[in-house]
This record gives C-alpha cells, sequence and structure tokens, in this order.
C-alpha cells in the first residue's frame, strides 16, 4: 500500500541504505536508525505500519526491540519483519514464537523484499476492514435496541418451509435438518421423549419467535423433537451457513449463547416447579405463563391449547390435567369451552398457595 510507514532498524549502513531504497522506489514512506533505543523514541512518537530489523543493532538488540513493540497496545498491531544471517533457522524460530510476523533471510533480493512489505500490509488492511465491518454491526445491533431483531434480518434470503398440523419438523438424533428456525406464522411445541412414549413438552413457540438453538450452537444433532401445533411457516438457517455467519459476525454468537442461556434458565425453573410445587401452583402458574405469552391467541384472557399438549407441558397426566381444570373451573378460576381456556379470575391464579 503506497504511503505506508515503515522503520527499518539495522546496523549495516549499506544493507539499511539498500532497503530504504527499494521501500522508497515502491512508494513508501521509510525511516531507518541503527539504534533500538531510538527505533522505540520513533514509534512511539509517530507510529508506524511495519518493522523491518536485524537482531545485532545498537543500545538495544532486535528481539529486546520486538518484545517492547508487542508488549504495548499501541504498537502491538505493529508488523514485525527480522532480517537474519546465515540460514539460522533455530533463530528464525524463536524470533517467531516471541511474535514476529515473518523473517528474511540475508542475502535477499529485491522480489522478496517487496513480496514480504506487501503481503504484511494486505494482511493488516484486511484485519482493519474486519474490524471496522464488525464494529458498524454491533453498532447497528445496539441501534436497533432488540438484538433478536437484528438477528431475524439475518433470515434474509431464507426461503420459507411449510408444515401441516401435527406434522413433525425434525427428530431427535437427526443433522440434516440442524440450523436455527424462526417462525413466520403457526405455534411449534419442542419436546423430549422417552421409550415407554411419555414426553415432556420443552417449549412452545409462536409467530416470530427462534427455537433450535442447543441444536445450532453444538452442532452434533438436534436434541429434541420438534412438531407443529397448527399449520406452521417457518424460515431456516442451515448449521453450516450459520458458522459461517459468526464468523463474519462473532457478536452472533454472543446473542445465541444468551437466547440458549434464558432458554436453559427457563428450564431450570420448570424442573423446580416439577420437584416442589402442587399440581394445582404447576397448573395455574402454566395456564398464567400461557396467557403472557404473545405465540397463544390471547383475546380477554382465553388462549387455545390441545389439553394434551398442556399436560406434556406441565409433566403431568391428562386425567390429572382434566381433574384440576375441573375444579379450577367450579371455583370460578377458569371457564372451559373445548380447547378455549378463558380466565375468570387472573389474580387468583396468580396467589394460588402451594
Amino acid at each position: 500500500m503506497e504511503g505506508s510507514k515503515i522503520l527499518i532498524i539495522l546496523e549495516d549502513f549499506d544493507l539499511r541504505i539498500k532497503i530504504a531504497e527499494i521501500l522508497t522506489i515502491g512508494k513508501y514512506n521509510v525511516k531507518s536508525t541503527n539504534s533500538g533505543k531510538e527505533a522505540i523514541d520513533i514509534i512511539r512518537k509517530s507510529p508506524v505500519d511495519i518493522i523491518i530489523s536485524g537482531v545485532n543493532v545498537a543500545e538495544m538488540d532486535g528481539i529486546g526491540v520486538l518484545r517492547v513493540v508487542n508488549k504495548f497496545i499501541e504498537t502491538a498491531g505493529i508488523s514485525f519483519i527480522m532480517v537474519l544471517n546465515n540460514q539460522d533457522y533455530d533463530l528464525a524460530r524463536r524470533v517467531m514464537e516471541l511474535g514476529a510476523d515473518g523473517y528474511l533471510m540475508a542475502p535477499f533480493d529485491d522480489g522478496e523484499l517487496l513480496n514480504h512489505v506487501e503481503v504484511k500490509l494486505r494482511k493488516k488492511r484486511l484485519q482493519h476492514e474486519l474490524f471496522l465491518k464488525q464494529h458498524t454491526q454491533l453498532k447497528n445491533i445496539n441501534k436497533s435496541g432488540d438484538e433478536l431483531s437484528w438477528l431475524r434480518s439475518r433470515f434474509e434470503g431464507c426461503l420459507p418451509r411449510s408444515f401441516k398440523k401435527n406434522q413433525v419438523l425434525y427428530y431427535k438424533g437427526e443433522r440434516r435438518s440442524l440450523g436455527l428456525h424462526y417462525i413466520l406464522s403457526g405455534k411449534v411445541k419442542t419436546y423430549v421423549a422417552d421409550s415407554a412414549g411419555n414426553i415432556l413438552i420443552t417449549g412452545i413457540y409462536g409467530p416470530h419467535e427462534y427455537f433450535g438453538f442447543q441444536g445450532a450452537l453444538l452442532g452434533t444433532e438436534n436434541k429434541e423433537i420438534a412438531e407443529a401445533i397448527d399449520g406452521v411457516e417457518i424460515l431456516t438457517i442451515p448449521y453450516t451457513d450459520l458458522q459461517n455467519l459468526i464468523i463474519d459476525s462473532p457478536d452472533m454468537f454472543r446473542i445465541l449463547a444468551k437466547a440458549l442461556a434464558h432458554g436453559l434458565n427457563n428450564r431450570d425453573e420448570k424442573l423446580l416447579n416439577i420437584a416442589y410445587y402442587s399440581v394445582r401452583k404447576r397448573v395455574a402458574k402454566a395456564i398464567i405463563e400461557l396467557a403472557k405469552l404473545n405465540h397463544v391467541p390471547a383475546e380477554n384472557n382465553r388462549f387455545i391449547l390441545p389439553r394434551y399438549d398442556l399436560a406434556c407441558l406441565i409433566g403431568i397426566a391428562t386425567e390429572t390435567l382434566s381433574r384440576v381444570l375441573g375444579d379450577f373451573t367450579r371455583e370460578g378460576l377458569i371457564e372451559k369451552d373445548g380447547n378455549n381456556i378463558i380466565i375468570i379470575d387472573m389474580n387468583a391464579l396468580k396467589t394460588m398457595k402451594n
């Protein structure tokens, strides 16, 4: 890159002048010195893009300069090329371990020198462009005020897929359907099942919600089954595409991990409810939560969910659920209309004793 600043630190006057002339012809801005200490003063006053240094230089040797450059955040981004003599590959390995970006074995020709410089500058430019891209994406996320809204924009270009009522979207153990899913319309339940066919619903998701975080992050296989509660339309970012998005937008991993942690926290709370709450209390809490969530149609505290699904969500038998709902109806807490549950006394449900 023309105009890039390069500092040469070499004790050999003739070699120092030769390198400076070659780089000046290449339209680089070149400074030179034979002193490591003076070189440190130069880069502190006016940072450079590349340092080309020998090992044996006055006052502070090249390895000392390399250590100082890498020690401070203001100078750690400077590319450092060490000039070595006598094909000393042990020393080459040592300087690379200390953080040098490359080395030149003397004697070397003009093309080798220019190629080293151009490669280091190109890498530096690409790193800077990547930083600016990520910084801009982070600013856009912060401006939106809603990380998941920003995540929604990543689904642009995905083709919608439709599933009928009770149709399975994916099974536990599948890999081909790994990815992050976004619901356009309808409702989806995720659940786990044992060998006897007993199931526990782990989540219910509706329009504008996401599911599949665990599989999307682990990348091994789906850990649960996903099934359409009613007709549903979804968008999916496949696992491989999602990994590329994470590479391009590292902040996306934080968003996914945060969403996964939120889901795991909800499951922990559910396990606590199962362990310590009475059946009546658990049913009341489930009704309240379903009424509050956007993914169940709610008009005048009315929501629709098949009784079997409600029982599996709470972790009880349907017969037990029917008995408790019957009790709630007689007590004037709810009304039932088929699969419709109409909340009559929300406060009584919220304050129900364990």
